[in-house]
């Protein structure tokens, strides 16, 4: 009977200790978050200008811990109410929204106006509008440049004449996920659409805006995340003044600040006779979208093919 009981004993103790240890280990872990789940940090900063069309505010900001460094980035706004008495120059408190899929500025107000920030100087990037100004226009043709693919070869845009080409920057540490995050997800979607409906006559063309980091080796690690066909789907890089010179053909502002970059969006779509048709500013664009101004590109047809 003693035996029993002490069995019985260990046997109480035993569970307990388990019922302990699940408890525990369940409080340790940190469930993923959920597309429509949304971290929320408060931000301190300076706005530098001011998109309507775009529903963009680039912003000067202070780091925000755990996610990001102190840098400048356009970010994107849902409701363009709360941008109401704005202006280039003010300095604000906002609430930025961060989800898997998507980063928002959800609420914003003006604060008492502190000093400005000012780079020092020589280190300042070119003016969005001197960008805007020396870039391709619609109907002109693209320049040709050499890079290195994801698997160390040189490619050049030359090689893909006769083809629809598009072209997107990206950097692999990107940490908004409505930046380069969604334009791989959406040249991942492009590939699968025109790959049915345009097989052999279209290329994607990711360039890394961070070739310290980015080397053939990354990119290659992150191609495979998005399975991306190396026949037709190439992530580039290259020397800064190769990077600089591309971004430079299409207006892309970006910039290095505390190890991650300031940038905008640019994604270009580049006829088989090697001129520009079509340049897009932002992330609104959508896989459908793209794919019908390639097929009108292609064909000279907007009529959808469903295959």
């Amino acid at each position: 009977m003693k035996t029993k009981a002490v069995l019985l004993c260990i046997s109480g103790i035993t569970l307990v200790a388990v019922s302990v240890a699940l408890s525990l280990g369940h409080l340790r872990s940190t469930p993923p978050l959920q597309p429509s789940e949304a971290r929320v940090f408060q931000v301190h900063g300076q706005v530098l200008a001011v998109d309507a069309a775009e529903k963009t505010l680039r912003i000067a900001h202070e780091e925000i811990p755990h996610y990001m460094p102190a840098m400048a980035m356009p970010l994107s706004v849902k409701d363009w109410a709360v941008v109401k008495g704005v202006a280039v120059g003010d300095t604000v408190q906002f609430e930025l929204r961060v989800t898997q899929d998507d980063s928002w500025i959800a609420r914003l107000e003006k604060v008492p106006a502190e000093a400005p920030m000012i780079q020092p100087p020589g280190t300042s990037p070119p003016s969005l509008e001197t960008l805007e100004a020396e870039r391709v226009r619609a109907g002109e043709r693209m320049p040709d440049f050499t890079l290195l693919n994801q698997e160390g070869k040189t490619i050049h845009l030359q090689d893909f004449r006769g083809k629809a080409v598009l072209l997107t920057f990206i950097y692999t540490r990107c940490p908004l996920p409505n930046f380069c995050p969604l334009m791989s997800k959406n040249f991942a979607e492009l590939q699968q659409r025109l790959s049915k409906e345009f097989p052999g006559k279209y290329h994607l063309l990711s360039v890394s805006m961070d070739p310290e980091f980015d080397r053939p080796e990354v990119l290659l690690e992150y191609a495979a995340r998005y399975d991306a066909k190396a026949t037709d789907w190439s992530f580039a890089t290259g020397d800064a003044s190769a990077i600089q010179f591309v971004a430079g053909l299409l207006g892309l502002y970006f910039q290095k600040e505390n190890g991650l970059i300031s940038h905008d969006l640019r994604t270009a779509l580049i006829g088989p006779d090697g001129r520009l048709v079509h340049l897009w500013k932002s992330n609104v664009w959508t896989p459908y979208e793209v794919q019908r101004t390639v097929r009108e590109t292609l064909t000279g047809s907007e009529d959808f093919v469903a295959r």
